[in-house]
């Protein structure tokens, strides 16, 4: 009951601040934890949008943010910002044509997330194969010393993944922030300082 009373405040929280959903506040305590947005920013996984706006709202007035999903991005840009979107698959030709021309960036960020099915093991599979994949985008367009943050399904690659991120960045950070709901299999693996 508790964690559902947690989940109504930052769904309602977000709301009142013009976001367009909760997630906003898991980048926030990151960001306040780590200080890791660093332009250009790719954005993979962002819609609805509630990432982008908030990187928007942080670095402010000349922001520069590359987004890509499947869906719409509901963000109006606020002035003197840029928003390059494109609506498509960030793994075809096209989306990493995209991604490329934006970069290098300064931090990659992913909150994209696999179809569910409900079981625990076909779940956290597909999480950890979409993060490789996220992984491998970032190794190759981050610049030196940039940042990455995205979401895993917890489970036994856990520990892959970690070591992987251990090859190609100086710190590497697991973190459940607190607008993760408790029984949430979601976690944050972050990588800060890009070794090419």
């Amino acid at each position: 009951m508790q964690d559902r009373k947690r989940a109504d405040y930052y769904a309602m929280e977000a709301r009142r601040l013009g976001y367009p959903s909760r997630s906003v506040f898991k980048l926030q305590e990151i960001q306040r934890k780590w200080k890791l947005l660093k332009e250009p920013i790719l954005d993979v996984g962002a819609a609805p949008g509630g990432w982008t706006l908030f990187v928007l709202r942080t670095l402010g007035l000349g922001t520069r943010i590359v987004a890509i999903d499947l869906e719409n991005l509901d963000v109006k840009t606020p002035p003197g910002c840029k928003i390059s979107f494109l609506k498509g698959d960030v793994f075809s030709q096209e989306g990493m044509e995209f991604v490329k021309q934006g970069g290098p960036y300064g931090c990659v960020l992913s909150d994209a997330a696999p179809a569910t099915t409900g079981n625990r093991v076909v779940d956290t599979s597909r999480s950890y194969n979409l993060v490789l994949q996220i992984i491998s985008i970032a190794e190759m367009n981050l610049a030196v010393g940039g940042n990455l943050v995205l979401k895993l399904f917890q489970g036994g690659d856990a520990g892959k993944v970690r070591e992987r991120m251990e090859m190609i960045f100086g710190r590497v950070k697991l973190f459940k922030p607190r607008a993760v709901r408790q029984n949430s299999m979601e976690v944050y693996i972050i990588g800060m300082g890009h070794r090419p």
